[in-house]
């Protein structure tokens, strides 16, 4: 079974499109599609689709301006899965400043975080008690606004990333 063929057909600051084919007769049902960018090389986030039929241009959209992303995929046929593909593009524009971040406690079990930046976008809030579960495995939160109060266990030293 071949690796399916990703065509990256357009992109923008805040999306891409891509089709999906295979190069065989083996009757394709889906695709499974991730979609990885890492901000600020602390975190590495991950969109993942699940797409049925055998072709397909799908639009990604939520996307931020001027970062590298990464596409795999992979078909799902009657004879299995099969290998993966790559491709890398990076979006248009100029990528946004990084916020500025300010956290207070105000307990022992409550942070309040206030950041400057863009209106009308998704802010992600990244917490962890070290660098490498900032990496790994953070507790997370999104928010539209420019503050929010996260709460954590008492007794601990917290990093925060917005």
């Amino acid at each position: 079974i071949p690796p399916p063929v990703i065509h990256i057909e357009s992109y923008s600051e805040d999306s891409i499109s891509f089709s999906l084919k295979m190069t065989t007769n083996i009757k394709v049902s889906g695709y499974v599609v991730n979609i990885y960018w890492t901000f600020d090389t602390h975190r590495q986030e991950k969109r993942t689709l699940i797409i049925d039929g055998e072709k397909s241009i799908q639009k990604v959209a939520n996307l931020t301006a001027h970062t590298p992303y990464e596409i795999s995929a992979w078909a799902k046929t009657e004879l299995g899965d099969s290998p993966l593909s790559f491709v890398h593009v990076v979006t248009s524009g100029t990528r946004p400043a990084s916020p500025s971040l300010k956290a207070k406690a105000i307990n022992q079990t409550a942070v309040e975080c206030s950041w400057t930046g863009p209106r009308n976008v998704v802010y992600g809030i990244f917490y962890a008690t070290s660098f490498l579960e900032l990496y790994r495995s953070p507790h997370n939160t999104t928010t539209t606004s420019h503050n929010i109060t996260v709460i954590v266990q008492r007794d601990e030293q917290y990093l925060f990333l917005v």
